[in-house]
C-alpha cells in the first residue's frame, strides 16, 4: 500500500459532534438575537427589508468549528509509508495451510484451492510464502520463501494421493505452524495464515489454536471451498468464518482471494503503524495538519468591529 493511511481512524467519530454542533449554531444565528423573540414568519420579511441582520453569513461563527475540524483530522494521523518500509513488511511471512482431505482432493474443489494459492503467492507482494497441507496430520511443504516460481509448482502436483492418512485436523496444522516458528527462535508474531478448506474438522480445538496464534501476534484467514466430494459431509463457511474470526482475520470465498490479501495488506500497515517501529515505516502528516488549524484560531482572537 502506497497511499495515504489513517493511523487512528477511530477520532474521524469526533467530526460528528464538531459538525454537529457548527449546524446547530448557525441555525441558532439565523437572526442574530432577535430569533428568539421574533415570530419566524416575520424573520423573512425582515431580512430583506434589511431590518435585521443573518447571523448565517457571519463567517467567524465557523472559525472554532473549523479549527476543531482540523485538529480531529490531525489527531486520526494521516501517513504513508516510507520506501523502506517493505523491507519491514516483508519480515513476517504468509503461511498457507491447504485441507487435502478426501472432501476435497476428490472434488472439483482440488482445482479451486490451487487456483486460490497460486493467486496468493503471485500477490505476496514480497512477502516470503511458506506451505503446509493437512488432513488426519499436518505436514511442513516449504519454509517461507520469496520463490514464488518454485512453490507453484509444488501446488500444482499435489492430488489425492499426496496424504497418507485421509482426515481433517485443521487443529494440528495451526498448532505446527505455531511450534515450528517457536523452535526457529523467530516466533510467529506478525504472521498471516491463510487456511484454505471446505471447513471441516474445525471444531474446538481448530477455535482454541486459532486464539493460540492470535496471543501472539499472529493471524488466522479462511478462503472457503464449495464444490466438495458429493459424499462427503457439506461444506462449512461458516464454522471457517468462526476459526477466522477467533485468529483475529476474516473469511472469503476462494474466488475473492485477491480481495481477502487486500484486507490482511490493510491490516498489516494498520498493525505495522502500531508497532515500535512505526517511525522507521511511516510518516505521520498529523503534526503539519495542525499547522492548517492556527490561521482559524488566529481570526478567532482578532478585533472585531
Amino acid at each position: 500500500m502506497s497511499g495515504l493511511l489513517l493511523l487512528r481512524p477511530w477520532w474521524l467519530l469526533a467530526l460528528l459532534p464538531v459538525l454537529g454542533l457548527a449546524w446547530w449554531v448557525r441555525q441558532r444565528r439565523l437572526a442574530g438575537d432577535w430569533a428568539g423573540i421574533i415570530d419566524p414568519a416575520l424573520l423573512g420579511p425582515l431580512r430583506r427589508l434589511g431590518a435585521l441582520t443573518d447571523g448565517r453569513r457571519d463567517a467567524a461563527l465557523l472559525l472554532p468549528f473549523i479549527a476543531a475540524a482540523v485538529i480531529v483530522l490531525a489527531l486520526t494521523g494521516p501517513a504513508r509509508l516510507l520506501p523502506g518500509a517493505v523491507a519491514y513488511r516483508a519480515l513476517d511471512p504468509l503461511i498457507l495451510l491447504l485441507d487435502l482431505s478426501p472432501s476435497i482432493t476428490t472434488a472439483p474443489a482440488l482445482a479451486d484451492l490451487q487456483a486460490a494459492a497460486a493467486t496468493v503467492m503471485a500477490d505476496a507482494q514480497e512477502r516470503p510464502v511458506g506451505i503446509m497441507v493437512y488432513g488426519a496430520d499436518a505436514y511442513l511443504v516449504s519454509a517461507p520463501t520469496s520463490d514464488a516460481a518454485s512453490l507453484e509448482s509444488l501446488i500444482a502436483v499435489l492430488d489425492r494421493e499426496t496424504m497418507p492418512v485421509s482426515g481433517s485436523r485443521p487443529d494440528i496444522a495451526l498448532s505446527m505452524a505455531n511450534d515450528l516458528f517457536a523452535q526457529d527462535g523467530i516466533g510467529i508474531g506478525g504472521a498471516d495464515l491463510i487456511v484454505i478448506s471446505d471447513g471441516g474438522g474445525t471444531d474446538k480445538q481448530a477455535l482454541d489454536e486459532a486464539a493460540r496464534l492470535r496471543a501472539v501476534g499472529a493471524r488466522v484467514w479462511a478462503l472457503t471451498l464449495d464444490k466438495t466430494s458429493p459424499e462427503a459431509p457439506a461444506p462449512d463457511p461458516a464454522s471457517l468464518a468462526a476459526l477466522a474470526q477467533a485468529g483475529g482475520g476474516a473469511a472469503a470465498p476462494a474466488a475473492e482471494a485477491r480481495p481477502l490479501l487486500q484486507r490482511i495488506d490493510s491490516a498489516r500497515t494498520a498493525r505495522l503503524a502500531r508497532s515500535d517501529d512505526a517511525t522507521d515505516a511511516v510518516r505521520d502528516f498529523g503534526r503539519w495538519l495542525l499547522i492548517l488549524a492556527l490561521p482559524a484560531a488566529a481570526l478567532m482572537f482578532r478585533r472585531r468591529r
